[in-house]
């Protein structure tokens, strides 16, 4: 099965077909999705869907998804251009652009990726075009966060919600359990993780942080090692958070919840080392150390710091 093919059978494409077919497309959609990958697969397959009668026989390998992704088609635009953010200069040229006729299909489609990550300015540029587009065009928007959206984008857009899947269904695309159990439900993910050939040194490594890392003698060998994940720096702290969440499972005998059940004997011969304070301090550290990464350039003194500071929280908070 491919992927197009799973998102094909969920419940919010198949509404989109039938406003489709009752001629009730709205023209600015906002995708809630909380997984890059897989909000990318749903925008190109809507854009799909509106540029072709034939849209149900293409799937991530076609040549029309391909020039999409590639930003090579004609008629269907991908924004941010630096692939971060909208910013004012992009919001400008789609504004431009929307008035430019259709050069080989019916619709103009623009596709917005991330649209909780641009500037407010970004956003208050586009809200007029989004309100009255002409004829023809459509805006197919994503977001991760709709808190960082401004309340009269949401407004001016029709709202959907991409479903999470059960890990059965992630299972008949994506046959790696491990990279199933990190995809928070999200089929682009899973099969993303499942293309990492580290991924089971990543996880072994976030269980060590939680298992054997027991004084600050050993901070500097754990910093080194932590260093040489710098390219998955943000999945590593996620599996050391949900090695924290299997633990508080485990106080509250609820083990058949746990996400790692690979790594239960080693979660549960340590989980009386940490408390349910401490846990959720440490969760905190989590987050405020990812913040902090994303704007600090000397990571070694950074992760040095934040081993440091899980030591004096687990032990401060026995």
């Amino acid at each position: 099965m491919s992927l197009a093919e799973v998102i094909k059978n969920q419940n919010f494409y198949k509404k989109l077909e039938g406003k489709k077919d009752t001629s009730t497309f709205s023209n600015s959609i906002m995708f809630f999705c909380e997984d890059d990958k897989t909000s990318e697969l749903v925008l190109v397959l809507t854009a799909l869907m509106l540029s072709y009668k034939t849209y149900q026989l293409f799937d991530e390998n076609s040549s029309e998804y391909q020039r999409i992704i590639k930003d090579a088609d004609l008629d269907c635009k991908i924004y941010p251009k630096n692939k971060e953010k909208l910013l004012v200069s992009d919001s400008n040229e789609i504004v431009d652009e929307t008035f430019v006729k259709p050069v080989n299909l019916e619709n103009k489609i623009f596709i917005i990726k991330n649209i909780d990550n641009s500037t407010e300015q970004a956003q208050n540029k586009l809200l007029k075009v989004l309100e009255e587009p002409p004829k023809n065009v459509y805006f197919l928007l994503s977001c991760a966060s709709s808190d960082k959206v401004l309340p009269t984008i949401k407004s001016r857009c029709d709202k959907i919600t991409v479903e999470k899947l059960e890990m059965e269904e992630l299972k008949k695309v994506c046959p790696n359990s491990l990279a199933v159990t990190l995809s928070d439900g999200y089929i682009g993910q899973a099969v993303e993780l499942s293309k990492k050939k580290n991924l089971v040194d990543i996880v072994d490594f976030a269980v060590s942080l939680v298992s054997e890392m027991k004084n600050s003698s050993q901070v500097l060998r754990f910093s080194k090692k932590f260093a040489e994940f710098e390219n998955d720096l943000e999945l590593v702290l996620k599996v050391f958070s949900i090695c924290l969440e299997d633990m508080l499972k485990i106080k509250s005998e609820k083990v058949e919840l746990c996400k790692l059940k690979e790594y239960l004997p080693i979660l549960n011969s340590v989980e009386n080392e940490f408390s349910v304070m401490a846990i959720c301090e440490i969760d905190n550290l989590i987050l405020h150390f990812m913040e902090k990464m994303r704007f600090n350039a000397n990571m070694l003194v950074s992760i040095d710091n934040f081993l440091l500071k899980i030591l004096e929280v687990k032990y401060i908070c026995k």
